[in-house]
């Protein structure tokens, strides 16, 4: 893993238009988000059609296309790009589920195959819509379930960042998976 600091100092430069620091940035941090893409793709399906490398470069394009905005150091860089990642799949997840519904075209398949629906598309798209809502209640929580659970954020650095104890940040964590348990359970409910 990138040194943090060194993630910071880079980003600092990439911020004052140094191309040099950008590439070395992307190099020093390739791993690691390398990682991120992995645990996203894990927990996103076998309906899933993109490979950890390829979800790691389109969020590096979509970082590198974005308006620049100031990065409060590693930690919102790292949030930034698990950020990007969720929202290709989340996009996916939305693509495939219209293609299960016929997509705007007749489907007919001349299989015997009975299709199961694809529960990890569904349950992505549910996070996705439970994560804005509590987004909209506590901006904060909100950011936190990006950090830890899109991020790979360690509650510690977590803790750091936002200059807290860990067991403040594991409280927080508690309530934030409440919260969007109840938000996804309610949203089941009335699908």
């Amino acid at each position: 893993m990138a040194n943090r600091p060194e993630v910071t100092d880079l980003l600092a430069a990439v911020a004052d238009g140094d191309e040099r620091a950008r590439d070395t940035l992307f190099e020093r941090v390739y791993d690691e988000l390398k990682r991120i893409a992995r645990g996203q793709v894990r927990r996103s399906g076998e309906w899933l059609s993109i490979n950890p490398t390829t979800l790691l470069h389109e969020a590096w394009i979509k970082f590198d296309r974005a308006e620049s905005r100031p990065l409060a150091g590693s930690a919102h860089f790292y949030n930034v790009l698990a950020q990007a990642m969720r929202q290709i799949l989340v996009d996916m997840a939305r693509s495939h589920g219209a293609e299960r519904r016929g997509g705007g075209f007749a489907h007919t398949d001349l299989t015997e195959r009975i299709e199961q629906p694809d529960k990890s598309a569904d349950e992505l798209l549910a996070v996705d819509a439970a994560l804005g809502r509590l987004a909209a209640v506590d901006p904060d929580l909100a950011q936190l379930v990006e950090w830890h659970f899109f991020g790979g954020i360690s509650f510690v650095d977590i803790a750091k960042a936002r200059g807290v104890t860990e067991r403040t940040v594991r409280r927080h964590w508690d309530l934030a998976r409440i919260f969007l348990a109840d938000a996804i359970g309610a949203s089941a409910a009335s699908a």
